[in-house]
């Protein structure tokens, strides 16, 4: 559900036993209506099902994710969090520059700003030791994206910026409908192999009283120069914004989803002579019962996992092989709650990781974690465990070419809103 109406009914979370039945009974024809106001009664169906089979042990044991036996690491009140202690980790964990977002182009050379001052692009030519600045913007950066022919985009609020030669110049690409959109870093562009450039459109608008729809996909064949504008999902009866679009290797597909109401998940037709304008895309999952609302992605060379963004309710993380058969995992508590804001893959010396953040801002008893896999969702170990109400977790790095290390940014609700953020780099033991 929307965070606005599950903040309202996150008591309902809260409680327990005999007073967790008296606050729904109290609570249920005032969520009935809310619920009817804001569209959302199937993702209510859907959530009373899922809570229903999960509180009755209807899920099959083999449906749910497994973790292994290590224990994770706590963030306690009053930890440091530039002093965490990851030496009993089988990776190597140390803190690096505070990097909000990051990426790094075919060179290895690393485009990001910090947490401290995210209007500020910066540049490091030695993986994050020493950074100099290229680059100051009007408004904060949101993203940023390089494209495999090194062009470089940086996403501020309401705007695409792009520069050709490395950062030495920055051009306006793109305007975006509201000057409060964005795009998300790893999941709201990608570039499709003949080089076309896809943009999906995210954010919470407040439009004279309701949500603006701004469900947009952009696509550009000129590497940012000119952009198409489709209003697809609009006419498929989208209301809110674009969660996923992202070009999948093993697939050879775009795999699309969107959001708010009805959480519809899409591949596209063949990519052959690509045209946005006249694309035909396959939905996958025509009821909101058959799981959508994909926030997160990525890939193994046998797999793509999906992760879901049910903040409140039951989440999964799904998996397909072909794009056609879709097998769903459910996330067991006390995670269970905390949608899956970020899957990453790591190559490391041994294979293939998927890295994964299960973030909830609105319950301490949702507990939120950064977790891996290294046998494909086999199983999964945690790393950090945190409280979602105090502190953020996401994977901030991204990468044009597979990453061998990727970063996470640790922020603080409770120091200066989140603005002193600390950054650890995860890489192979020596």
């Amino acid at each position: 559900m929307s965070v606005i109406l599950t903040q309202k009914y996150s008591h309902l979370i809260e409680k327990h036993g005999l007073d967790r039945v008296l606050h729904i009974v109290l609570s249920f024809f005032p969520l009935l209506i809310d619920v009817a106001r804001s569209g959302k009664i199937r993702e209510i169906i859907s959530f009373g099902i899922w809570e229903v089979r999960h509180v009755l042990g209807l899920f099959p044991q083999h449906q749910y994710i497994s973790f292994d036996e290590k224990e994770p690491l706590i963030i306690k009140e009053g930890d440091i969090l530039g002093a965490l202690d990851f030496s009993n980790s089988s990776f190597e964990i140390k803190r690096t520059q505070n990097w909000k977002v990051s990426h790094k182009n075919s060179k290895n050379i690393i485009f990001g700003c910090l947490a401290s001052e995210d209007h500020i692009l910066y540049k490091s030519i030695d993986d994050g030791k020493s950074i100099e600045k290229i680059k100051e913007f009007k408004r904060g950066i949101t993203s940023i994206f390089i494209s495999k022919e090194d062009v470089i985009f940086i996403n501020t609020w309401g705007t695409l910026y792009k520069s050709i030669d490395n950062g030495i110049s920055f051009e306006l690409s793109l305007k975006l409908t509201y000057k409060d959109s964005y795009i998300f870093h790893h999941n709201g562009m990608t570039q499709i192999p003949s080089g076309e450039l896809l943009i999906g459109e995210y954010g919470n608008v407040p439009v004279n009283g309701v949500w603006a729809n701004i469900a947009n996909i952009y696509a550009s064949s000129d590497l940012g120069v000119t952009w198409e504008k489709s209003d697809f999902l609009k006419r498929q009866g989208i209301n809110k914004h674009v969660h996923l679009i992202k070009y999948s290797t093993l697939l050879n597909k775009i795999v699309l989803a969107d959001g708010d109401n009805k959480k519809k998940l899409w591949l596209s037709d063949t990519l052959e002579n690509f045209n946005l304008k006249t694309h035909r895309w396959q939905l996958i999952n025509k009821f909101h019962i058959q799981i959508g609302g994909y926030t997160s992605c990525a890939e193994t060379n046998s797999k793509l996992i999906l992760g879901t963004d049910y903040l409140g309710g039951t989440n999964f993380l799904v998996e397909t092989k072909d794009g056609k058969k879709y097998q769903k995992k459910v996330i067991p508590d006390p995670y269970r709650r905390s949608p899956l804001m970020d899957l990453v893959k790591r190559v490391s010396k041994e294979g293939e990781e998927i890295w994964a953040v299960l973030n909830n801002p609105i319950s301490s008893n949702a507990k939120c974690l950064l977790m891996c896999t290294k046998n494909g969702g086999k199983s999964w170990s945690r790393v950090v465990e945190y409280d979602g109400t105090k502190n953020l977790i996401l994977i901030n790095s991204g990468s044009t070419k597979a990453q061998k290390s990727i970063s996470f940014a640790i922020t603080s609700y409770e120091v200066d809103g989140g603005k002193k953020g600390v950054c650890y780099e995860i890489k192979d033991k020596n």
